[in-house]
């Protein structure tokens, strides 16, 4: 029985758990997830960590890193430990409002870039109830809530000082130092192959360009945290080892579009430093459609169409790059079947889209066999390969544009904030969390990795990192980070 004369508080922790136990039953049953029944669990864990949640913030950032993914037989797929973290410390944020109704900053939930991605996380919502198939678009926006509440809100409420942030870095450094030694020792077993190169970090990434793209958006920070330590100390030669380490590691990955996000980050770094950066971004967003435009123009783009029987997969990795130069390589010619496809989806429901995670169950309806490769079985489930396109074939053109708003309103505050900061520490984190989130731009155009672990919750966190860093310093209190 419930005393009637409970506090409230405990009343409506109660009543919570109730609702959330019903829920997880009927969301269970009815998206046949075994993830949902373990929330009632992890609601009551969560309670029990409001005093010390920031530790299990900092334990998913170590364990981040070295997560795997796990298939269940019924086909149901979780990355473990990081997902039923997530999901704690997302319930763990709903404790901490109910005990304490202010405990998000009030500016930051107001900050114009939250409010764009508060826009963004709502018309998820509404194309999810106009959906394909709304059971699985429900999956899409469950997990793409406590990536955005673990990583965006709650990592707001840690990561507010240089001190905090060194923190971060180090619980993400430490282990992917360890993995990258792991990939190539393994690497070096097979000669350093590039036909072997997905076998080289099973089971911690599902593949070579996830691995590649996460060593890419850490670079920036190795080179900042080197000069935070002096000198000969063990931290900044480690550092200024990890340096080669790293980028050895890029090169032996074999992953273009990694290769490319380092050329570009470089680019952007000489950009920022003479205010060019917003310029360089608009000419890139014009190239794009520039580009789109002339290839859609009189269906050019079936010029374009490679040969079947030459579009095969290349075990040497020269042969492999001559043939992305003519587009025969079986990625590449891939990609553009998988492109033309959501071209052809994006023109059949352009304003709502097909609802989120709702490509692979549609595309082949809208495939052109001119440029059918022998892997477009596509066994693996994967989807557009380009987050720009998948975006508007789920979301249709008005979920492209928020979200080009939301990444250009990030850019603009990320060039404002690096010369409105007075210390040269606060200008490098800047510059480095802008490179970082260049890096995972670049690679989105051509892979799709924003749901993904370890880097779709990177992205958020380094949001969140600019947006704190604009509100500390307009308080003028001192340069906080």
């Amino acid at each position: 029985m419930v005393n009637l004369a409970a506090k409230p508080l405990e009343q409506n922790i109660f009543l919570a758990a109730i609702v959330l136990f019903i829920v997880a039953v009927f969301g269970g049953v009815l998206a046949g997830e075994p993830l949902f029944f373990t929330a009632p669990v992890a609601f009551l864990l969560a309670y029990q960590l409001t005093l010390n949640y920031k530790a299990i913030f900092f334990l998913l950032l170590i364990v981040t890193p070295p997560a795997i993914e796990y298939y269940f037989p019924n086909g149901f797929a979780t990355t473990l430990p990081t997902e039923p973290l997530m999901i704690i410390l997302t319930l763990t944020c709903v404790f901490m409002l109910i005990l304490k109704k202010d405990f998000f900053n009030r500016e930051f939930l107001t900050h114009p870039i939250t409010i764009i991605l508060y826009i963004h996380y709502i018309w998820i919502i509404v194309t999810t109830i106009f959906s394909e198939d709304i059971v699985v678009s429900l999956k899409f926006l469950a997990a793409k809530t406590w990536y955005v509440v673990t990583f965006y809100f709650l990592a707001s409420q840690i990561i507010k000082n240089t001190k905090d942030f060194r923190k971060v870095f180090w619980c993400l450094f430490v282990p992917t130092l360890g993995l990258v030694v792991f990939t190539l020792v393994n690497h070096m077993n097979y000669q350093f192959r590039f036909s072997e190169v997905n076998k080289t970090m099973v089971p911690f990434f599902r593949n070579h360009v996830n691995y590649a793209v996460f060593l890419a958006l850490l670079l920036p920070f190795i080179f900042i945290a080197s000069k935070w330590y002096e000198r000969y100390s063990w931290q900044r030669m480690l550092l200024n080892f990890s340096k080669v380490l790293f980028l050895t590691a890029i090169y032996f990955s074999y992953t273009r579009s990694s290769w490319l996000s380092v050329i570009v980050a470089l680019m952007a770094w000489g950009l920022m430093q003479r205010r060019l950066l917003l310029y360089g971004v608009g000419v890139a967003v014009v190239g794009v459609i520039v580009f789109c435009f002339y290839m859609l123009h009189d269906n050019r783009y079936l010029d374009y169409a490679p040969e079947y029987t030459k579009t095969i997969y290349h075990g040497e990795f020269s042969e492999h790059m001559a043939a992305t130069a003519t587009l025969e390589d079986v990625s590449s010619a891939e990609r553009i079947y998988r492109w033309v496809a959501a071209i052809h989806m994006i023109e059949d429901k352009p304003v709502m889209g097909f609802g989120p995670s709702q490509f692979f169950d549609n595309y082949k309806n809208y495939t052109v066999n001119k440029f059918e490769t022998y892997i477009s079985r596509n066994t693996e489930r994967s989807t557009v390969h380009n987050y720009y396109l998948q975006t508007t074939v789920e979301q249709g053109f008005i979920g492209l544009f928020i979200w080009v708003v939301f990444i250009i309103a990030v850019l603009i505050y990320a060039q404002r904030l690096y010369f409105s900061a007075s210390s040269r520490e606060n200008k490098n984190l800047i510059m480095a969390v802008t490179l970082s989130f260049i890096t995972i731009l670049v690679n989105i155009a051509l892979s799709d990795l924003i749901e993904a672990d370890k880097i779709g919750t990177t992205f958020f966190m380094l949001i969140a990192i600019l947006v704190n860093m604009d509100i500390y310093m307009k308080k003028r209190i001192k340069d906080p980070v």
